[in-house]
């Protein structure tokens, strides 16, 4: 059974859920979220934060950020079989993979992707990341 999630930013398809790795929310004024996503049109899978934040004062700062990362078909085959943890959905889980995956998931470099234009719909000048398996756990590795 497929999950599916937001839109391919590059062919507006439909995004397979692969992996929640952490969420808190949604709540009415928040929602943080990073997840690993795969679109089958495009082939390509996309490691995704996004952060909503109904609190920020106008000018401060935008209330919608979403920064973004490629990972190839092969990575996201990698998370389907080596996330080690049965609830890869499950992102408020704070086993010992999904903690490992969220800490290397912040240190990774991703791509603020802009709110609107042709550039959020575009993999140019996207950073690219890579997936690894250490001491049985999956992890996030700047490319």
């Amino acid at each position: 059974m497929n999950t599916w999630s937001d839109l391919c930013l590059i062919c507006a398809g439909q995004q397979e859920f692969v992996v929640n790795v952490h969420e808190a929310g949604p709540y009415e004024r928040s929602h943080d979220y990073t997840r690993v996503l795969f679109c089958r049109t495009c082939g390509i899978g996309e490691l995704r934060s996004f952060s909503y934040d109904g609190f920020v004062v106008f000018g401060e700062e935008d209330e919608v950020m979403v920064w973004s990362s490629i990972l190839c078909a092969s990575d996201v085959d990698l998370l389907r079989t080596g996330f080690a943890c049965e609830l890869r959905l499950a992102g408020e889980c704070e086993c010992p993979q999904h903690v490992r995956a969220y800490d290397t998931s912040v240190r990774v470099d991703k791509t603020r992707l802009p709110e609107h234009g042709p550039d959020r719909h575009s993999p140019a000048g996207r950073t690219t990341v890579t997936v690894a398996v250490v001491d049985g756990l999956a992890e996030f590795r700047s490319v």
